[in-house]
């Protein structure tokens, strides 16, 4: 693949190789994600492997491309789940649900649990997303509450028509932005880096359509008003977000005082009551989930409630404890 003089790869400081030799090139991704075959569909276009990468904690950022056609079958990826975004070029994805052709706009999710082929053709090159899927899972079944009783299986597609998925897409290219300048995916401050992947998890899980869309979203379907239901799917998926009424209205293109009546009528509450709620929710189930080595400040800030005495008040109200008693009890 030829590319302009000057004109960057995404994170091209941290390049982990580039080679013109396909056995190379199959060793050293196999290293980082899983043995795989790699084979070149036809001898037009000069095969150029480029991987750039940088690791985090549960998720690496990744900048791949061959330049050539190629046929890549990793078969099951067994620990992590694989987002890949194109930037240019076509690619084939079948991961045991039929094909789907991306490129620009549409990309894929390889579910680890399900056997995976790709054909990448010339040009193609993407950002992909590794996912620990210990971690994914987990997060998973603290946002439904419950066990689940297999992996979450997400559809293959990647449809960035739709407004959540292309919302979180331009959150993942921020991140290959911010770890170009080594202000996250780098050696530094762990808290940071944490909360980072954490909301890159869980806003795949929101928006990507899955097995556990639905009881992701059980509170939200139980609202028979339709403005109360897409007013609860955009908190809920903005949780750490500022937000106001206005916001939530504009969002939804009513206005605010429709919005307040409706809240009113179905939950007997304010947008803002709710909001306030389901801050407090999650952060109770960050602190009984254990939450790794986040402080409660950091819990506190992720969701969104940036006062932290008013949060020690409003959360013992609540469940009839500090949170740092809650901490305690999760061991």
């Amino acid at each position: 693949m030829t590319r302009p003089a000057n004109t960057a790869l995404p994170l091209e400081r941290n390049r982990l190789f580039q080679s013109g030799d396909l056995d190379e090139a199959r060793a050293v991704v196999a290293g980082k994600f899983c043995d795989h075959r790699l084979d070149r569909v036809s001898r037009s276009g000069r095969f150029d492997a480029v991987h750039n990468r940088a690791e985090g904690q549960a998720t690496s950022l990744n900048y791949i491309q061959y330049g050539a056609d190629v046929e890549i079958e990793p078969g099951e990826l067994g620990s992590f789940y694989l987002v890949q975004i194109p930037l240019k070029g076509q690619a084939r994805i079948d991961n045991s649900a039929g094909d789907v052709e991306t490129g620009p706009g549409l990309g894929s999710v390889l579910n680890p649990h399900r056997h995976a082929s790709m054909r990448w053709r010339e040009g193609c090159s993407q950002l992909l997303l590794q996912i620990d899927a210990q971690q994914l899972n987990r997060v998973a079944e603290r946002l439904v509450g419950r066990a689940l009783s297999g992996p979450v299986t997400f559809r293959t597609a990647v449809d960035q028509s739709m407004a959540e998925v292309d919302k979180w897409v331009h959150t993942l290219r921020t991140c290959f932005s911010l770890a170009e300048k080594d202000a996250i995916f780098a050696k530094g401050n762990v808290h940071t880096q944490a909360l980072v992947e954490e909301q890159l998890i869980e806003g795949f899980l929101l928006c990507q359509p899955s097995d556990v869309s639905g009881l992701l979203m059980e509170d939200v379907e139980q609202a028979e008003n339709l403005h109360v239901r897409r007013a609860m799917t955009y908190i809920h998926r903005n949780l750490g977000e500022a937000m106001t009424v206005g916001d939530i209205a504009d969002a939804l293109q009513i206005s605010p005082r429709s919005l307040q009546l409706s809240f009113k009528a179905e939950l007997g509450v304010t947008p803002m009551q709710y909001l306030r709620s389901a801050r407090l929710r999650e952060a109770h189930a960050l602190l009984k989930s254990g939450s790794g080595n986040r402080t409660i400040g950091d819990i506190c800030e992720h969701v969104g409630l940036g006062h932290f005495g008013r949060f020690s008040v409003e959360y013992k109200r609540q469940y009839g404890e500090s949170p740092h008693e809650t901490r305690l009890k999760s061991g």
